[in-house]
């Protein structure tokens, strides 16, 4: 209970600060009133409903059935939380195509992680547990949509601040998501046999139209 209390301080703490950022945001939207101003306002509200979120599963999450003691696990997660942080948004002289082009993705990409996130719910972890198996909504398109939302915002931000370091920093993210992914995937195959059978029958990260039959999806929740 102690470190459930402890990592929904955190994201509280995040959602305190994210929210001052969507504020700051939104002012500036209305004072500019431009496309690009209201663009990165949306993609900040965005942001600010998926902490909001974030915390609240958190805390009303299931116990892990599978909690993860792998160093490996907690490196991963770490260095996709540092990549993050490391990424830089465009400058003021920062072209505006391209500025309002990866913003536009960015919002695209969030509006899908919060309806993934939301399908995930209580089954929500930060590092790769099992909490459930879920198969609906946005995971019956991708097994990792929720992975997908967040390298979509990150290519969105590439493009928004193309650079050499935001390269090799979405290139460290990029390689922590496949990590963690990894990860859990051998953890749910190890306690739900019906995984395989999801999972060979559903991409991993591409959405693409897959020939194979798709299975019927099951009634229990999915880990992360």
């Amino acid at each position: 209970m102690r470190s459930r209390l402890l990592v929904t301080a955190v994201f509280v703490v995040l959602t305190v600060a994210t929210g001052i950022g969507c504020a700051d945001a939104v002012a500036e939207a209305v004072s500019l009133g431009s496309l690009q101003g209201w663009a990165i306002a949306l993609y900040a509200a965005l942001k600010l409903a998926i902490v909001l979120a974030f915390s609240l599963f958190v805390f009303t999450r299931d116990p892990s059935r599978r909690p993860s003691r792998d160093p490996v696990a907690f490196a991963a997660c770490a260095a996709a939380v540092g990549a993050v942080v490391l990424l830089r948004r465009p400058g003021v002289s920062a072209e505006t195509g391209l500025v309002l082009a990866g913003e536009l993705i960015a919002v695209a990409a969030c509006a899908w992680l919060l309806v993934s996130v939301l399908a995930l719910g209580r089954c929500f972890g930060v590092l790769p547990e099992v909490r459930g198996l879920v198969t609906a909504g946005p995971y019956r398109v991708v097994r990792h949509p929720v992975y997908l939302g967040e390298l979509g915002a990150c290519a969105g931000l590439l493009v928004a601040a193309p650079s050499f370091w935001n390269a090799g920093v979405a290139a460290l993210f990029v390689g922590a998501q496949a990590v963690r992914m990894r990860l859990e995937e051998s953890a749910l195959a190890e306690e739900f046999p019906e995984y395989a059978a999801y999972a060979a029958a559903t991409p991993r990260i591409v959405p693409l139209p897959s020939l194979r039959r798709r299975v019927r999806p099951v009634a229990i929740g999915r880990g992360g």
